[in-house]
């Protein structure tokens, strides 16, 4: 995330996304606009890591799509 200003948090805890999210930021909402760069898997970051999840299967010898 980037360094944010206090009128920049004021209005994004306005928009209520943060409230619910346990990083208090929604990386697919308005918190995107705050983040400066992303590291790993974008399906970790919102939720289950897929491309990750797949791999892990496919080692089991589950094929998933």
């Amino acid at each position: 995330m980037k360094p944010l200003k206090r009128s920049e948090i004021k209005r994004y805890r306005q928009t209520g996304e943060p409230v619910d999210k346990a990083g208090g930021y929604e990386i697919q909402g308005f918190g995107s606009g705050f983040a400066a760069r992303l590291e790993g898997s974008y399906s970790g970051v919102v939720g289950l890591p897929m491309f990750e999840a797949r791999e892990l299967l496919a080692t089991a010898g589950i094929n998933w799509l």
